[in-house]
């Protein structure tokens, strides 16, 4: 799981003295202290020492987080382009969150090679930490039903005969997944940005829905009924997968009550 950290340090600190912080920890102060004794090319090339030695820290760092993690399960070793990749790529990020989650892709990749695409790397590069808390949000309210795609629930539209077009939905920011969260993860190419609807449900093939570690079997009383949501795409599918936030109880609960009264609804957990 992903976690949101802010030392109490940072917070104190008034912007001039953040700034001359970070400029001294990658050798750019130079101009800030007045004369400096070594010129821009000594400086240059210190702070191009400074940036390597960084890049060393962060993937030895990712490499003891991902050996913590290894169990004794029998693994593979992946392909040796991947983890060029993915070294170029994860030399880069200093987070200690994204860090801890850069070592979980190595570890699953380890136990099962090509678990991850070089594609999905590529996308987890450019995505911010805030960017990764979303798609965890994301993939926590994230369902399954006709087949391995996951998707985005948003509720129902019903159209009867007597009733017209009748449509009920639940609001993903109830979930802390808010509308503009939503929009930065369809710019991140994760989710489809329209809004889909099901084929239509009926008596005769009830509909089986597996939401965290329920299975919903909904046996609908009336035709008409259509299922609205979004679908991950297939990058998102797989970066949602190394996800480990647990569904809201809440939200199962409205799930719950928003297709109870569409006919009979049966319910196991241990999907």
């Amino acid at each position: 799981m992903i976690t949101k950290t802010l030392s109490q340090d940072t917070k104190i600190k008034n912007s001039k003295h953040l700034l001359r912080e970070l400029a001294e920890q990658r050798g750019l102060a130079g101009l800030l202290h007045g004369d400096s004794p070594n010129s821009f090319g000594d400086r240059y090339r210190i702070r191009q020492q400074l940036e390597d030695a960084a890049r060393q820290k962060n993937l030895e760092t990712i490499m003891r987080l991902a050996h913590e993690q290894c169990g004794s399960d029998v693994g593979g070793e992946p392909d040796p382009d991947w983890l060029s990749h993915f070294m170029s790529l994860a030399e880069n990020i200093r987070h200690s969150a994204m860090q801890q989650f850069w070592a979980s892709i190595l570890t699953r990749e380890i136990a099962q090679p090509g678990r991850c695409s070089v594609q999905a790397l590529t996308c987890l590069r450019r995505m911010t930490q805030k960017d990764a808390l979303l798609l965890q949000k994301a993939s926590a309210l994230g369902c399954h039903f006709g087949d391995d795609n996951l998707r985005l629930f948003l509720g129902y539209r019903q159209k009867g005969l007597w009733q017209g077009l009748r449509q009920q939905k639940l609001t993903p920011g109830k979930y802390r997944l808010p509308f503009a969260g939503l929009m930065q993860l369809f710019e991140l190419g994760l989710l489809h940005q329209t809004e889909l609807e099901s084929g239509e449900l009926t008596t005769a093939n009830p509909l089986t829905l597996i939401l965290g570690d329920r299975r919903l079997k909904l046996s609908p009383r009336r035709k008409g009924v259509r299922l609205l949501y979004y679908r991950f795409t297939g990058i998102g599918n797989e970066l949602a997968a190394l996800m480990t936030e647990v569904t809201p109880a809440d939200y199962i609960t409205d799930v719950l009550e928003l297709l109870a009264p569409l006919g009979q609804l049966e319910q196991d957990k241990g999907a």
